[in-house]
């Protein structure tokens, strides 16, 4: 399965990184949640589960569409006068994603 490939398998680090990764690249792709159900039955341990679930709900911070959360806080900012371009929202969450998703995902690997 080509999905099976791209997560890759094992609890250690780099393998819960990638989980998380492939995730988060999902959910800017498509979305979050088609993303993670796509995904889900990759995930085989309760750690690869976890870091796929951080992956597919931390990292959708780049694109627009990939959170339904980030649309409705757009619109919420907008709302009260807040002026928030999504250009600005796209370059801080390209650098915030990888950083949050790399630091959550981190700790399941001390088990």
């Amino acid at each position: 399965m080509l999905l099976a490939a791209a997560t890759g398998s094992g609890d250690d680090l780099p393998a819960l990184w990638r989980a998380a990764g492939v995730g988060a690249l999902g959910a800017n792709t498509i979305n979050n949640l088609p993303a993670y159900l796509a995904l889900e039955p990759v995930g085989d341990s309760p750690a690869r589960l976890a870091a796929l679930l951080v992956g597919v709900n931390a990292g959708p911070l780049v694109t627009p569409w990939a959170s339904l959360a980030t649309i409705l806080w757009h619109e919420r900012l907008r709302g009260v006068g807040i002026d928030a371009p999504w250009r600005r929202s796209v370059l801080a969450g390209a650098v915030a994603a990888p950083l949050v998703v790399a630091c959550a995902v981190a700790p399941l690997a001390l088990r």
